[in-house]
């Protein structure tokens, strides 16, 4: 009887350092788990964030880009507008026949 007791209590002796092994990596995995998915989420804002501001660059760009238009034609009548473009050195590009992906093979 005394024999049956001593190998009882060894194999539940040894089942414990497994259960604290298993413990460990379930908490760790728990903890990387959370701090992948908070990484997730600041994430999702940064690109949120990024998406607005190139809509708001896109619209003061285009904004811009009407007014100089704008006064590059008020130029050709009015001497104030006239001396605003001399002064400011202010140029339309001319578009080229292919597009801006010609102007960068041609680079090559």
């Amino acid at each position: 009887m005394n024999d049956a007791h001593q190998s009882s209590t060894g194999s539940v002796s040894c089942a414990w350092p497994l259960i604290l092994v298993l413990g460990a990596l379930l908490i760790v995995n728990s903890v990387q788990l959370i701090s992948i998915l908070r990484e997730r989420s600041a994430v999702q804002q940064v690109t949120s964030n990024a998406d607005q501001a190139v809509a708001r660059y896109k619209l003061v760009s285009d904004k811009l880009e009407n007014l100089a238009k704008d006064l590059m034609r008020l130029s050709l009548t009015s001497p104030e507008a006239k001396e605003i473009v001399t002064q400011f050195n202010i140029q339309m590009n001319q578009p080229t026949p292919g597009g801006a992906g010609a102007a960068a093979g041609a680079k090559k």
